[in-house]
């Protein structure tokens, strides 16, 4: 018996294995024909593409060759087809974005009675489709679909296309006035909405519109322009919205000129123009961290700066010490522009410079602890910095199952096995929307199990209450991490502050610059490093993490003794070193200061982010409490910002 039941035994065991290897195959199978399916859909290859929905049928990503037929069909596919999908794949992302370009085609072709019934269950705003939305309601003599078209014009948002013939019935019925059309050319103007601004410039009639070409001349040599214009003593209202594009346009560059420039122009405009033309020079004096843009500030009107201007002013008075203007600036913020963590951190910050030291304490510990650049300064000016805490809840199997089971998080793993990440990325997305935290957590760890560690982190970080700080910091690559930070005496948690922002450990993440791999270095910095170092650059050496950190480290360390300042050097890695160095002021600043006052939204809430990350690893790394303040130091003055280097 027992020779029989070895022998049974083997039988088993041989077909157990015969069963996984043929399961295998099949996968790889699978994998194959969904990357053929998708290769065939970008080629427009509609028979094939067929052929692999067929041999797709019954799997888990049975539905994406049908997407791509009907996305790829949508003028001659049947709506019977469409409306059976978009049933059939209810509980999908495929659905939505199928919803939303049907919903972009019906609109396009006037098919109202379709669009009618499809458009109360899109999710989100989409400004084109809502466009067609007021095509359709304006068809069917909705009274309220006019005034809120109104609304949406007077905003002074870009809009599409969609939007011209609803824009222009409305101008035609006088439920747009000729005064808010000319409202909404200069904020359009302003912003640099070129385009917009000419589609709205055709609402106004011939004779009182601005003539196009004097427009272009003054959006391309506003300099030129605004020496040689000719408009008279009391121009007319395209006069003056010409002069004040011209002096905000010359204001993006040369401030100082605009300033001139607006001096001389001023006593022929209207004083709301002037009010705004100030408004624009004062803003982009701040963005150039002019010292007069407050006062350039102090020549227009609160009650007409948007919100990102009042935020310059108020960047401009921290930057110079100005503490009453600067809470007199964060309060003329919009309520809900005014409750972000910046604006309350230095509004307590001028509270307590102006002793009122309760008041200010009684701000910051408001919102102190939150895991927050901000929120961590916070609570250290509040005296109540509170070490992260590694170990939290953890999932169990239960847990895991649960969530593993659901069909988005299978789908997702599924694509991004074969490399499909794009559509991976949505499916996960969609999967993970309305999960608790214990739901939010188990997805990270599933995440983290595949080896997806951005999913991990982001999924991590969505949490609200229960938090795992261990999934949100992790510490991959630690060995060839801590050998490289070492060789070139780098803080090893500001370099993991960086990867972690920057790839989130991810080697073969590719930004669409062509940055590469675990530090995101740039081929030309690559074959700077390695000409540096007596290294032979060849493609592909970015995608592998050791040397991607030995190059990243080198050209770190590189920026960090050229510019002497941890900070410096961090806005370097992402914005350049001659940016970087430009930033400074005369003299040194507190590193929270400049860090705020960099002009460029990526760049300072990339450095926000990576002390961030660094305040939380130095703690993982050394089970000490860093200093935000120490981390940050200060930034030295210098105003020589030609010196030369040979970073890139």
């Amino acid at each position: 018996m027992a020779l029989i039941c070895i022998k049974t035994m083997g039988r088993v065991l041989c077909a157990a294995l015969a069963l996984a290897v043929f399961e295998s195959q099949a996968a790889e199978l699978r994998d194959s024909d969904i990357l053929a399916a998708k290769e065939a859909a970008t080629r427009g290859q509609w028979r094939v593409l067929e052929g692999y929905r067929a041999r797709l049928a019954g799997t888990l990503l049975e539905a994406y060759p049908s997407y791509w037929l009907l996305s790829g069909n949508l003028e001659r596919s049947d709506p019977r087809d469409v409306l059976a999908f978009l049933e059939r794949y209810s509980d999908s992302p495929l659905a939505e974005g199928l919803r939303r370009e049907w919903l972009r085609n019906l609109g396009s072709n006037a098919s109202w009675d379709l669009f009618r019934a499809e458009y109360p269950k899109v999710t989100g705003e989409d400004l084109e489709i809502t466009c067609y939305s007021f095509q359709e309601r304006v068809a069917r003599g909705d009274p309220e679909a006019m005034p809120e078209a109104r609304g949406l014009f007077v905003s002074g948002r870009e809009t599409p296309a969609a939007c011209d013939p609803v824009f222009a019935k409305a101008v035609s019925d006088k439920v747009i006035t000729d005064a808010q059309v000319w409202d909404r050319l200069r904020a359009l103007l302003a912003a640099g909405s070129l385009r917009d601004a000419k589609r709205t410039n055709q609402l106004l009639a011939r004779r009182a519109a601005i003539v196009e070409r004097t427009l272009d001349a003054a959006n391309s040599d506003p300099k030129r322009f605004l020496t040689h214009e000719t408009l008279g003593s009391r121009p007319s209202r395209d006069g003056q919205e010409l002069l004040v594009f011209a002096v905000e346009r010359l204001a993006r560059n040369k401030p100082d000129d605009a300033a001139e420039r607006l001096d001389k122009v001023a006593p022929r405009l209207p004083i709301d123009a002037v009010k705004f033309a100030w408004g624009q020079v004062a803003y982009w004096g701040a963005l150039n961290h002019d010292p007069r843009s407050l006062d350039w500030y102090a020549q227009s009107d609160p009650a007409i700066l948007t919100d990102s201007q009042l935020a310059w002013q108020v960047r401009a008075a921290i930057r110079a010490g100005a503490w009453k203007q600067t809470l007199a600036s964060i309060q003329q913020l919009s309520p809900q522009e005014a409750r972000d963590p910046a604006w309350r951190y230095w509004r307590a910050r001028a509270l307590r410079s102006l002793g009122e030291a309760d008041a200010a304490n009684a701000l910051l510990k408001g919102f102190a602890g939150q895991p927050s650049f901000y929120g961590i300064l916070a609570a250290e000016d509040a005296g109540m910095v509170v070490a992260p805490h590694w170990e939290s809840w953890k999932p169990e199997q239960a847990d895991l199952d649960r969530v593993g089971a659901l069909p988005g998080i299978q789908r997702a793993l599924a694509l991004y096995r074969v490399g499909l990440d794009n559509e991976a990325m949505r499916e996960w997305v969609w999967a993970i929307r309305g999960l608790d935290d214990k739901g939010l957590i188990a997805a990270a760890e599933i995440a983290r199990l595949a080896n997806v560690t951005d999913r991990a982190i982001n999924t991590a970080e969505k949490t609200m209450q229960l938090h795992d700080f261990a999934q949100r910091f992790p510490t991959p690559h630690r060995d060839a991490l801590t050998t490289a930070a070492h060789q070139q005496d780098l803080d090893e948690a500001l370099v993991y502050g960086i990867i972690r922002q920057e790839s989130r450990f991810m080697p073969e993440a590719r930004s669409r610059a062509g940055a590469t791999g675990l530090m995101q270095l740039m081929p030309s910095t690559a074959r700077w490093v390695a000409r540096q170092t007596s290294v032979a650059y060849r493609p592909g050496m970015l995608l592998v993490p050791e040397t991607n950190l030995q190059m990243g480290t080198y050209y770190f360390k590189r920026v960090l003794d050229d510019l002497a300042s941890p900070v410096l050097a961090i806005a370097a890695y992402n914005a350049g070193p001659g940016r970087a160095r430009r930033w400074r002021d005369d003299h040194p600043l507190e590193g929270a200061i400049y860090i705020e006052t960099i002009p460029f939204n990526e760049t300072r809430d990339y450095v926000k982010k990576v002390f961030t990350n660094a305040w939380y690893y130095r703690h993982r790394l050394t089970g000490k409490t860093a200093s935000m303040h120490e981390l940050v130091g200060t930034v030295p003055g210098g105003s020589d910002s030609s010196v030369a280097s040979n970073i890139p």
